[in-house]
């Protein structure tokens, strides 16, 4: 009976939640879901063509040889040739990370600052283009290897220009900060969670075509279709997306005029009485504050008594207030000044670095503080193992299981399959039926997280490397969950220089990850290949340790966060 009620209620909910404010300006998914669709579509044919062209032009290896790398069942001697390549293809993946992340590091130092005095959409734009530029260019030197010898290195520079623009990093901080501009603390977690499934969705339909268009087209055709893409959605933004940086204070002002105009319309139906007439206040030694008959907190001012001066008189209680205001407004000041310093301030100025740091370290209630670096050395974290694995994974599936691009591209496939739907259904029912909080559901996707590693650490087996991706079913909810926490706690304005010192991290990452998951990938690869794994698995676990003490903080100061991290 109870349990008949409870689901009655949450469904209730779900079709009362107005999903008009969720799907609110519905533009940025649709740019990330054919960004992430073009990256998986050809990033697996990339690197296959790197390893084909190390085996011919650096081995020099026949081609018919070279060919069979991608057969499954191939000869032991077909397979010492891939065991042999692959410490050197290792190293062309490193540097193709590190060459991605040079500039966005030091982008990342001012990308929160320009975000926010800027814009989203010049940050949109550039990145978008940087993109495009990358795909057009790989495949231009794919089709050129088809007639001349070219040396797998020009592949690795194809990855400048999208570099040079700052890449992810520039990316990732302006779409979330749109994401957050036009939401609120309701709907922002569905429109997180929305954005992650539609991730999900750009990753598992790219993984699961990406094998059927190259053997239909060839690897050059479906790189350029991944540049078509990618430049059909730079279109889309400069044509149709709106800046949003300004969009909360335009919506408050609207708000605030019809909220006025309404009470005017009110005042002007009611007819004039003796009350009307008399006295409504004396303006003599009064605060200047209080003498401005158009402030719109005139009537909330003049309330006596307050709870916190109940036996004062009507003097003493207005020049408390007074006073009590005199911070806030020295506050708000000091901000005004410091945005119009930036916004003087040339786009590579010091002004920047320094107005991100103040941001992320000044003192903040509730050790809010300590939730904002918890959370985002949580998602470093997360950063950091994605880096590292990404550069190895292929390469250990192919030493392992001796799969080909069809078998890898079908593993990826389900691995994006499978969180999306824990997201999804996850989310709604975790959420809305058993009613956890954003910070316990981030905690279980980190412990998601932990057993997937921990089953590709230990698969023998490929049927071991599936039951890895059911164990993470929920480790896609950690991203959507812990940048919900960050947003919720900090006011929109910080939100750009928050998020940019997770990217400046995020950048910096891939000079660590890369160099040391690659090592220990090569030191490993004859004796024990995943072992990698167990190092990802200790990460995860050191994240799931960080939000646990922000759980522990939440309970702390429940009355203040029972709102906020609800």
């Amino acid at each position: 009976m109870v349990e008949k009620a409870s689901n009655a209620f949450t469904l209730e909910k779900l079709r009362n939640l107005q999903w008009d404010k969720v799907f609110h300006m519905f533009y940025i998914e649709p740019v990330v879901f054919m960004l992430l669709f073009s990256h998986t579509l050809s990033g697996t044919i990339q690197r296959n063509q790197v390893i084909y062209q190390t085996c011919t032009v650096i081995f020099h290896y026949n081609e018919s040889d070279c060919k069979q790398l991608d057969v499954k069942n191939a000869s032991a001697e077909i397979n010492a040739i891939e065991t042999l390549l692959q410490p050197y293809v290792a190293n062309l993946f490193l540097a193709r990370t590190l060459l991605e992340s040079i500039v966005p590091a030091f982008c990342g130092l001012f990308i929160g600052s320009w975000s926010d005095h800027y814009g989203r959409k010049p940050l949109l734009i550039v990145s978008m283009i940087g993109f495009s530029a990358s795909f057009l260019m790989m495949a231009a030197i794919c089709e050129l290897s088809s007639y001349y010898v070219v040396n797998p290195w020009w592949y690795i520079l194809a990855a400048v220009p999208h570099s040079l623009l700052g890449g992810n990093c520039v990316f990732s901080v302006a779409a979330f900060c749109f994401i957050s501009d036009i939401t609120d603390c309701k709907s922002r977690p569905y429109r997180m969670i929305f954005m992650e499934s539609l991730f999900f969705i750009g990753l598992t339909s790219g993984s699961l075509l990406s094998s059927f268009v190259y053997a239909a087209v060839g690897s050059s055709a479906t790189i350029g279709l991944s540049g078509c893409i990618v430049t059909f959605a730079t279109l889309f933004i400069i044509f149709f997306v709106p800046e949003s940086l300004h969009y909360h204070k335009e919506q408050e002002t609207k708000n605030a005029m019809a909220a006025k105009g309404e009470k005017e319309c009110i005042e002007n139906k009611v007819p004039i009485t003796a009350c009307d007439l008399q006295l409504d206040r004396v303006g003599i030694d009064c605060p200047p504050n209080f003498m401005n008959d158009e402030d719109p907190e005139k009537q909330k001012r003049m309330e006596l008594p307050t709870p916190a001066t109940p036996a004062m008189s009507f003097d003493e209680d207005l020049l408390a207030k007074y006073v009590e205001r005199l911070p806030q407004k020295a506050e708000e000041r000091k901000r005004q000044e410091a945005e119009e310093q930036a916004k003087k301030a040339g786009l590579f100025s010091m002004v920047h670095i320094r107005d991100m740091i103040s941001t992320c370290f000044k003192r903040r209630d509730h050790h809010a503080r300590a939730i904002i670096w918890l959370v985002t050395l949580a998602m470093f974290l997360s950063i950091f193992v994605f880096d590292g694995v990404m550069t190895v994974m292929y390469l250990f599936v192919r030493e392992k299981f001796h799969w080909t691009v069809r078998d890898y591209t079908f593993f990826e496939t389900v691995s994006h399959l499978i969180p999306m739907i824990g997201a999804l259904i996850g989310f709604l029912i975790l959420r809305k039926v058993f009613r956890l909080s954003v910070v316990t559901l981030a905690l279980l996707a980190f412990f998601s997280e932990i057993l997937n590693n921990l089953a590709k650490g230990f698969a023998t087996m490929p049927w071991h490397m599936y039951l890895s991706v059911t164990l993470g079913v929920f480790r896609s909810i950690s991203g959507p969950m812990c940048r919900t926490i960050v947003s919720n706690i900090v006011p929109p304005s910080d939100l750009g220089k928050i998020f940019s010192i997770k990217n400046v991290l995020q950048s910096f990452a891939p000079f660590v990850a890369a160099p040391l998951y690659t090592l220990i990938y090569k030191q490993s690869l004859t004796t024990y290949p995943g072992l990698f794994n167990f190092v990802s698995s200790f990460l995860y676990l050191l994240s799931f340790v960080f939000i646990g003490y922000v759980l522990r903080i939440k309970y702390r100061y429940k009355q203040h966060y029972a709102k906020v991290l609800k």
